[in-house]
């Protein structure tokens, strides 16, 4: 049990709450790929002959261990939400994972298929068969019975209120004993349609997390204290004859002749319970991370070791158990991913305390880390130019990096401003939400030496957005509008008035303002700066660490634990939810480039989606300051055309062509050229008749036109 789950327990013991679990639900939106989330932790695990079944989050895995020494992984099947408990039983595997039972026929390990499922109240924490019964310790849900004699149509039979949070579940005979915290208890199943309570083994001060049963004594694994014992004999007056104590994190126990090994945190304990008033330490064995569950094979048991994966020890001799094999998971990525910024199909990504990561994002599918470096402070957000990254990291102020070598990076001297929350470019121009210091502006023009040149102070800093002339600057609950013609004199302009709770990011598109506000989406004009006006909002389900950024005619939100929402924007005044995903928790920053959209999950690092409705090659954003990128000629052209830009500075400049389902066909620069006027030719001949997108980037901002190939 962590500590989260022991304040869930906490306020249920205070009154009771409601166990939400949010569903990975989509629509209009495609996953295509992550960085930082790792596999999932390995929680469950169960051994039936040479064959381990395990989790690796949402993956029931199967592994052959006739050679413990070189186990061979089979068949793995992906469910929609994390395992927490599995068993089999006959020839199929039953896994809790969410609010689901999955019945899984597992009799040809190599392609297990899933044959039903049920849905259920409550939170599946841990699961046992009777014959063709299956029980469910499901939270604040209780115990819940199904009949799964049909797999393809499972349907629940009975169910009953356990007063605790129900933990585990364990069958022996026809009793099934429940884990609930505070107590094991005991109920009649000989008749699964009618349960009956029958006893229960109280445990006032500490918390039973699971409990197994054999013959006339039930194994109680304490979280806080040990291993209770406890003589069922008699179910209706159990009691406690027995404790070993082992100290907290107690997780699950198992059986196996005369021992009780104990899967305990950072270790596994093997104890002699051979006098079951009297249990002894045998032996112990260091795990490298967590120890969740346990089961028994023959001579050796199985370990699911959280995030370092699947462990099989040798017990041949419990007083000396030792590491056979080791089934690793990719573990998740250290920190917390709060902001990313996209260009030159590289992410650069703000992870918290763990500094800036950089990742190679030209296959969505699988972004790799290029390069990442520790930086002092708390990396909240960041933005590029000209080979150089500026990380606001809070009270680390603004970090500088060289990201020209993403395999070398190396720092600079930092900047110095008071707590930076929010960082946004413009230009030669990086402005900062500097809390007290209200909005800090950093001259780039040299981005190897910048200069901070003013700072607008009035006002404490929350987030900020830019677009050329115009710049917004949030505090707790107000978002002021500054003229930033001359960014060393920033004039303030108008005020949209209070916000319910303010709001971290927020993004300026022509017109109109849009900024998250706790769980609604709102949108102002900001046509007269002097006098925005709100003139649309719409329920996000976001919180006040949100943010939005838009391209074409949609609006992206990161809506936290509401996941990433869409909203066509084509008519400001009538914006409508178009798209979403919810699956990934705590979504905090996106960007989005044609239609992907790269989104820092904390947590679960930067995930990359697809939004679907953007099936062709879209109008690309206002041309920027820096550069002029001219229409090819001659257009339509069959099969070369020239295309000229002009750049105002010397810049790193990439050059891309795209087809209409916004996949790359051709890079056609990506190299450091001078100022002034550039020409490059373009070739069709092994490209079919349609309409394409050549993007010019740089300087982290990009303009991209359309041309038709006819041949």
């Amino acid at each position: 049990m962590n500590l989260r789950r022991l304040f869930i327990v906490v306020i249920c013991l205070m009154g009771g709450i409601v166990n939400l679990v949010l569903a990975q639900e989509t629509s209009n939106m495609t996953f295509l790929g992550n960085y930082g989330k790792g596999e999932g932790q390995c929680k469950a695990v169960f051994t039936l002959g040479t064959l381990t079944y395990f989790n690796v989050g949402e993956k029931l895995k199967i592994a052959d261990f006739s050679d413990p020494v070189n186990p061979v992984q089979l068949g793995s099947l992906s469910f929609d939400a994390v395992i927490e408990d599995l068993v089999r039983s006959g020839n199929y595997v039953y896994a809790t994972a969410g609010s689901k039972v999955f019945i899984v026929n597992v009799q040809n390990p190599l392609t297990p298929s899933l044959a039903g499922s049920f849905s259920f109240t409550g939170f599946g924490e841990g699961i046992a068969t009777k014959t063709t019964y299956v029980l469910v310790a499901a939270g604040d849900g209780g115990l819940r019975i199904i009949d799964a004699s049909i797999p393809s149509s499972p349907s629940e039979v009975s169910s009953v209120d356990t007063i605790g949070y129900a933990e585990s579940v364990s069958v022996s005979g026809d009793y099934a004993y429940v884990a609930t915290g505070s107590s094991v208890r005991i109920i009649n199943i000989s008749n699964p349609a009618s349960p009956v309570y029958v006893g229960e083994i109280p445990d006032p001060l500490d918390y039973y997390q699971s409990v197994t049963v054999r013959g006339n004594y039930a194994y109680i694994c304490d979280y806080f204290v040990g291993l209770r014992i406890a003589d069922v004999s008699n179910p209706a007056s159990p009691t406690i004859v027995g404790t070993f104590f082992s100290g907290e994190r107690n997780a699950r126990v198992q059986l196996d002749g005369n021992y009780a090994y104990i899967a305990k945190g950072d270790s596994l304990k093997i104890v002699d319970v051979s006098n079951p008033s009297s249990p002894v330490l045998t032996g112990s064995l260091p795990m490298d991370d967590r120890a969740l569950s346990v089961w028994v094979g023959i001579d050796h048991i199985f370990i699911a070791d959280r995030n370092s994966g699947l462990k099989c020890v040798n017990i041949s001799n419990p007083a000396l158990p030792s590491l056979v094999s080791s089934i690793n998971v990719l573990p998740p990525a250290s920190g917390s991913a709060y902001g990313v910024f996209v260009t030159d199909s590289k992410a650069y990504v703000a992870y918290g305390t763990s500094g800036l990561r950089i990742l190679d994002i030209s296959n969505a599918g699988s972004p790799t880390l290029l390069g990442e470096i520790a930086l002092t402070g708390d990396c909240r957000q960041v933005v590029v130019k000209g080979g150089y990254a500026f990380v606001a990291a809070r009270d680390g102020g603004v970090r500088v990096v060289n990201v020209t070598n993403p395999a070398s990076l190396t720092e600079l001297p930092s900047i110095n401003t008071p707590r930076a929350r929010g960082i946004t470019i413009e230009g030669n121009y990086v402005y900062v939400a500097a809390s007290d210091s209200g909005m800090a502006i950093i001259d780039v023009t040299d981005p190897a030496n910048p200069v901070w040149v003013t700072s607008v102070s009035a006002y404490y800093g929350e987030g900020v957005a830019v677009t050329e002339n115009l710049a917004a600057l949030t505090d707790y609950g107000n978002v002021r509008l500054y003229d930033i013609t001359n960014p060393l004199s920033p004039v303030l302009l108008g005020e949209t008035g209070a916000l319910v709770s303010g709001t971290a990011g927020m993004y300026i598109d022509g017109n109109y303002l849009y900024v998250p506000d706790l769980d609604t989406l709102r949108i102002y004009n900001i046509s007269d700066p002097n006098a925005p006006v709100q003139v649309y909002q719409v329920y996000s389900g976001g919180s006040f660490d949100g943010s939005v950024v838009t391209e074409g005619q949609y609006a992206y939100v990161a809506a936290e634990d509401n996941g990433v929402r869409v909203f066509d924007i084509s008519n400001p005044l009538a914006t409508v939810e178009a798209a979403y995903y919810n699956g990934t928790s705590s979504a905090r920053g996106v960007t989005v480039d044609i239609g992907k959209v790269y989104v820092a999950h904390l947590s679960d690092g930067l995930t990359i989606y697809q939004n679907d409705l953007v099936t062709g090659v879209e109008d690309e954003i206002p041309v920027p300051s820096e550069f002029t990128l001219m229409q090819n000629y001659p257009n339509p052209f069959n099969p070369t055309t020239n295309i000229a830009f002009e750049l105002k500075e010397r810049a790193l400049v990439s050059l891309e062509v795209f087809n209409s389902l916004g996949q790359r066909v051709a890079i056609l620069l990506n190299n450091q050229l001078p100022a002034g006027s550039s020409n490059v030719s373009f070739d069709g001949s092994l490209l079919s008749t349609g309409v394409y997108l050549y993007r010019l980037q740089t300087n982290g901002v990009s303009i991209a036109k359309k041309m038709i190939l006819i041949k």
